[in-house]
Parts: structure tokens; C-alpha cells; sequence
């Protein structure tokens, strides 16, 4: 695999994509007849590439990250003696606006929610997927990761480990502890009463306190593909949005949230954004539809 030179703790899914963007570039150097070296990459064959992105439509966001990606490679190749000039210094990138995250509205959401069957092991997972993904607005990653020893129903919480290895604790209440309690009684066969007793809750669980939260083939957890298919198929048959992903259900959450009137570092939290400017991007939103509103009622608007 590629040294991709960056710190340690990022996500696989980062992993992955800067690998690829460094793949990407050393195809079109071999595409355009350039030599596939690093030691023989200079700044034109960069400024070259990023062009070339340009043209084809990639936006500011994807080719800052592109740059990024080159940059930690041939700067760690650099440091280590492997070339004898960085050819990303001085490559300036493009000044990236940030999108408006696309979410559901509240009725798309309740609609959603009535379409798993309740009468079959598969809608019962499906449900439970969708209530977890929007009742505590977690990664796709995260959800992913979560085995039945996150859950405290007692405490109604549910613990994730986030990006860079940081674990927080989100509250699990309401549809999706309901819908989680069904699908755990079918799958595994825990009792009624066990969610709220801790003691005998583990005890049920003490000889495979691993066990993914949503098992598939083999024990274990549904793939990534798996629950982005979950989010895809009931999502489009409510909503018709630019994205169908889970990350659109994390964007529904906090958009909710705030537009209820929650308090934005409360929102921040339960999200895991180090940065405070990260969360303030949903604020937008509820500002666009503060202007359509008064667009559509102020009598001088």
C-alpha cells in the first residue's frame, strides 16, 4: 500500500481516498505519456493534473483534498530521502465554498419510517438502522462499529468511537431505543425485561460481548454497502434529493435539531465536531428557510 505520510487515526474511508487520488495522479502522468516516477515529478506534471480536473467538472472541495493527498505523499517521500524536491510546494489550491448539507424534511422522515415491515427480521433491522442513523445522528463509520455492549438501555445511551479514535456517548431514546429493543429481541432472542436491567443485560451477552449490533453472514457485522443500501432504498421512495446517503440522515438530525431550537455547542457534541465552524454550516440551512419564509410573508419583502 501507498505511505500516504498522514497521521495516524484517520478513518479508513480517508485512508482509502488519498490512496486513491495518488493513484489517480500517477494514471494520467502514465496516460499522458509521462513517466510513472516520483523522483521524476515536477510541479507542471501537479499544475497538469489539476487542470485536467478542472476541466472535467471536479469541484474547488474535491481538488483542495486532491492536493492535500499529494502533498502528504511526496511530502513524507521527501523527509525520508526518496526524492530531492517536493513538486507540491508552492501548488496554491482552489478556495473551496462549502455546500449546504442535503437533508430530509420531518414528514419525509416520519414517511420513511413507516415503510420497513414490521412483521419480518429484515424491516426490523431496516428500521432500526434508519432510527439509529437519525435519532443520534452518528457516522455511517461509527454505526458500523457499534456492538451490543454500546448500548446502556437503562441509562438510554449509546456510546460510538468517531474519528481519530474519539469515543462520545449519544442518547438513545424514544423510536430508536423502541425500534432497537425489536429488532435485538428477534435477532438475538433477549427478553423483554433484560433492556433495563443491566446486570442481566450483560450477563446475556457475557460470552460475546463483541458481537456487532447488526449481524450479517458469518457473525459478523452487515457491511458498509449493506446499510448505505438501507439508506438508499427507503430515502428515495420519500424525498427526491441530490444524495442518498447515510451521511444525509447525520444531516437531517442536526438540521432537525437546530430548527427545534437546540442549542448549537449542544448540536456540536453530539456530532463530534472539534471545530465549532463545522456545525455553524447548519445554521445556513435554517437561515435559508428563515428567508423563505419572510420572502414568501413580509409584505416589503
Amino acid at each position: 500500500m501507498i505511505h500516504l505520510g498522514i497521521e495516524k487515526g484517520v478513518s479508513e474511508s480517508t485512508l482509502r481516498a488519498y490512496e486513491g487520488d495518488i493513484l489517480q495522479f500517477f494514471a494520467y502522468l502514465r496516460d499522458s505519456g509521462g513517466r510513472v516516477d516520483p523522483c521524476s515529478t515536477a510541479s507542471a506534471h501537479v499544475k497538469s493534473w489539476l487542470g485536467s480536473l478542472s476541466r472535467n467538472g471536479y469541484t474547488a472541495r474535491s481538488i483542495s483534498r486532491k492536493v492535500a493527498s499529494l502533498r502528504s505523499f511526496f511530502s513524507w517521500l521527501a523527509s525520508h530521502g526518496e526524492i530531492e524536491r517536493d513538486p507540491t510546494l508552492g501548488i496554491s489550491t482552489p478556495k473551496a465554498g462549502r455546500d449546504l448539507p442535503v437533508f430530509a424534511g420531518r414528514e419525509a422522515v416520519k414517511r420513511m419510517m413507516e415503510l420497513p415491515p414490521g412483521d419480518s427480521r429484515k424491516g426490523l433491522r431496516d428500521r432500526a438502522v434508519l432510527e439509529l442513523l437519525y435519532g443520534t445522528g452518528m457516522r455511517l463509520a461509527e454505526l458500523f462499529g457499534c456492538s451490543v455492549m454500546s448500548c446502556d438501555f437503562k441509562r438510554g445511551t449509546i456510546r460510538v468511537v468517531g474519528k481519530r479514535d474519539k469515543e462520545r456517548i449519544l442518547p438513545l431514546s424514544g423510536e430508536a431505543s423502541a425500534s432497537l429493543e425489536a429488532w435485538m429481541k428477534e435477532i438475538f432472542g433477549i427478553p423483554g425485561e433484560a433492556f433495563m436491567d443491566r446486570a442481566r443485560y450483560t450477563a446475556f451477552f457475557a460470552d460475546r460481548p463483541g458481537t456487532p449490533l447488526f449481524p450479517g453472514r458469518g457473525g459478523k457485522s452487515i457491511s458498509r454497502r449493506t446499510i448505505q443500501r438501507i439508506v438508499r432504498k427507503y430515502l428515495e421512495q420519500v424525498a427526491a434529493l441530490t444524495k442518498m446517503s447515510p451521511h444525509v440522515m447525520r444531516h437531517t438530525f442536526a438540521t432537525h435539531l437546530l430548527d427545534g431550537g437546540a442549542d448549537l455547542r449542544a448540536v456540536q457534541e453530539l456530532l463530534g465536531h472539534v471545530d465549532l465552524t463545522t456545525t455553524q454550516i447548519y445554521t445556513h440551512v435554517t437561515m435559508e428557510k428563515l428567508r423563505e419564509i419572510y420572502d414568501r410573508s413580509h409584505p416589503r419583502a
